[in-house]
């Protein structure tokens, strides 16, 4: 079986289907994988809930606000996420993260799993969102 989608390099280069089969890869999986760098131990993998409206422009996470990966973004923001489906396909994007507390933010992309962090729903100090920027990407799609 071929491949949908094969591509290395700057997002900026891909056409726009190519967008099209990376994001709709995206947004079909439930987690991605984020390694971040830890000053001390080095890279840090994370797995984060992957939350609605992903696109290869800019994609959110939502975190425990005082995690370890926070401090790490905090610190260095390069970030790699990587996606991958159980039929070998994989999405792998290298960018910036910035955090994200803004109450307007976290509203946007609430999902249930947050009030565990933050009782008070987004309006609270516990959950804080990521907002990931990907410069390039290696994406290998069946």
């Amino acid at each position: 079986m071929g491949l949908k989608l094969f591509y290395l390099g700057e997002i900026s280069g891909m056409s726009a289907s190519q967008v099209k089969d990376a994001e709709e890869f995206i947004r079909g999986l439930v987690y991605g994988i984020v390694a971040t760098n830890n000053p001390e131990t080095g890279a840090r993998l994370s797995a984060l809930n992957n939350l609605d409206g992903q696109t290869l422009k800019t994609l959110h996470f939502g975190t425990d606000a005082t995690s370890q990966k926070v401090k790490n973004i905090q610190a260095d923001p390069r970030m790699e996420v990587m996606f991958t489906n159980a039929d070998g396909g994989q999405v792998m994007l290298s960018g910036t993260a910035e955090i994200d507390t803004d109450t307007e933010t976290k509203q946007a992309f609430w999902q249930d799993w947050m009030n565990e962090y933050s009782p008070e729903v987004a309006a609270g100090t516990g959950v804080c969102i990521i907002r990931f920027k990907p410069e390039s990407i290696r994406a290998m799609v069946s």
